[in-house]
């Protein structure tokens, strides 16, 4: 044989070389050894330190990386985690006991104590104020009471029914003291470790996460191994992904792909309403928007019915207030019709109409939840009827953070506020709260009336917020859209679990044998 030939022979090899190992670059997750799951998500983590911020889409991947000292179950019930049990030691609600579960430990191999507890949600917040967890929790904290390395208790400055249901909830998450002080918080940024099912092993950001799974964890072991979240913004590509077999699971993909999917006999498809509601959030701040009339005619030109028709299959529920409907405080007889007439009227009255428009920036994400960018340009089109010109900008959750928290939105802002705990002080009392750095409307006297509700027996409480409800429905403080669905579409060959709160929960899922 000739060199030439050989050499011919070589680039052939070659090539097949290549081509095998380009086939296993994207091949599905390796699903015959129901070691490793791929899932195509819509969002990166903003940052590693899960009580630095609440950022809902994300809650997911920090359960699984951090677990939480409290878990929001299927039923919306507060069921134990980290925390074993807890229980209020006063009937004021200023008390808190909790009981750490014995024998966690951390990534590391590091015991989990009530030291870490109270470093987390005490001792480090002091020193870092920027930390959102400050907002709920350490600011409403006189102590924490160490009582063993299991048992502690939570004194509060005033009465904070919610807690338990914020130790469920976002920021929540223990952090080991020893660690973090010893490497400092950039070295904990680049290299977190927590308490949870899956440690970190591989993050490029912007790219993907991967997780394996923690041989110490503390509870059921995971069926897969290694999970890799893909973030992938553009909703398209997420579907592609799992069509074309490189994701084992998309999430939060447009609703006319999820029904679309239904069909496909290789696939699961679910499109289901949870625990977030679709909101305009209005700055106080804003000129344009402390005139009253031109927030109720913002209110009244928004057909809430055809964007349910239009994006979400008709699944997602109109509301008019900032509760979920079936919770305890929300409220019936708050309706605001969809009339863009008595919205032209109402703009009227501030000095604009479709000749003399009212020119304001509106912000809205895209992907992050399905359908936001979508509605956000069917409301900007309803707006223009009456006679307001809405320059529609695109933002990153992470941005409208940095300007929500430091009271720089320059106009409304399309937002899906998440509340798993279903409690109204997580939804008005945070959306509306002058005090808190999650409001755009401040309203300075909101703050004491909020802090006097949380000091009611719960009959009275949920009362004060329902009539709170109301008024900032009539006022348009802020507008309450839909209730939110989300979507999940999955190989049929695997087991997946799904939650109201709309967590994706990988430590729960496997392959099918």
């Amino acid at each position: 044989m000739s060199t030439r030939s050989l050499s011919a022979l070589a680039r052939r090899a070659l090539a097949s070389c290549v081509m095998a190992l380009g086939c296993a670059a994207i091949a599905p997750a390796a699903q015959a050894a129901g070691n490793e799951l791929t899932i195509a998500y819509p969002v990166d983590v903003p940052s590693w330190d899960p009580t630095a911020g609440t950022w809902p889409a994300v809650q997911s991947i920090y359960k699984a990386v951090f677990d939480s000292p409290l878990m929001i179950n299927d039923k919306l019930e507060i069921t134990p985690r980290l925390i074993q049990s807890w229980k209020w030691l006063d009937d004021k609600n200023t008390r808190l006991d909790i009981v750490l579960r014995s024998g966690v430990t951390f990534q590391d191999g590091s015991k989990l104590t009530t030291e870490d507890f109270k470093y987390t949600f005490f001792e480090r917040p002091k020193t870092d104020k920027k930390l959102v967890i400050n907002s709920t929790f350490t600011n409403k904290l006189s102590d924490i009471e160490i009582k063993s390395p299991t048992e502690a208790v939570m004194d509060f400055k005033n009465p904070t029914p919610t807690a338990p249901d914020w130790l469920a909830f976002m920021t929540a998450f223990i952090l080991p003291k020893a660690y973090v002080e010893k490497v400092g918080t950039d070295g904990f940024l680049a290299h977190p470790i927590g308490a949870g099912p899956y440690k970190l092993v591989s993050y490029e950001r912007g790219s993907r996460a991967v997780l394996e799974a923690y041989d110490g964890y503390w509870g059921p072991k995971p069926a897969i191994k290694r999970v890799v979240f893909n973030f992938v913004p553009d909703t398209s590509a997420r579907v592609a992904m799992l069509e074309s077999g490189r994701a084992d699971v998309a999430v939060q993909i447009p609703v006319r792909d999820a029904e679309r999917l239904k069909n496909d006999s290789k696939l699961v498809s679910k499109v289901y309403p949870y625990t977030q509601i679709f909101i305009v959030q209005m700055p106080s701040y804003v000129t344009a928007l402390q005139n009253v009339h031109v927030r109720r005619a913002m209110q009244m030109a928004i057909n809430k019915q055809a964007l349910s028709r239009a994006f979400f299959a008709n699944t997602a529920k109109p509301i008019s207030v900032l509760a979920l409907p079936g919770t305890p405080a929300y409220v019936t007889d708050a309706d605001v019709k969809y009339d863009p007439k008595a919205a032209m009227a109402e703009l009227a009255k501030a000095g604009y109409s479709p000749g003399k428009p009212l020119e304001i920036p509106f912000l809205s994400a895209n992907g992050s939840t399905p359908g936001d960018y979508d509605m956000a340009r069917a409301i900007v089109q309803m707006w223009a009827q009456i006679g307001i010109k809405a320059d529609l900008q695109e933002v990153t959750l992470a941005k409208y953070m940095e300007l929500s928290h430091s009271s720089k939105l320059p106009g409304p802002m399309l937002y899906s506020w998440d509340n798993a705990t279903a409690d109204p002080e997580i939804f008005a009392g945070y959306i509306l709260n002058p005090a808190l750095p999650f409001s755009a409307w401040k309203q300075p006297e909101l703050a004491d009336t909020f802090k006097q509700l949380s000091a009611l027996p719960q009959a009275q409480r949920i009362a004060g917020y329902q009539a709170i409800e109301k008024k900032a429905s009539e006022d348009a403080w802020s507008i309450p859209l839909i209730q939110s669905v989300t979507t999940i579409a999955y190989k049929k060959t695997l087991n997946v679990n799904t939650y109201p709160t709309g967590y994706i929960m990988p430590q729960e899922y496997s392959w099918k044998k």
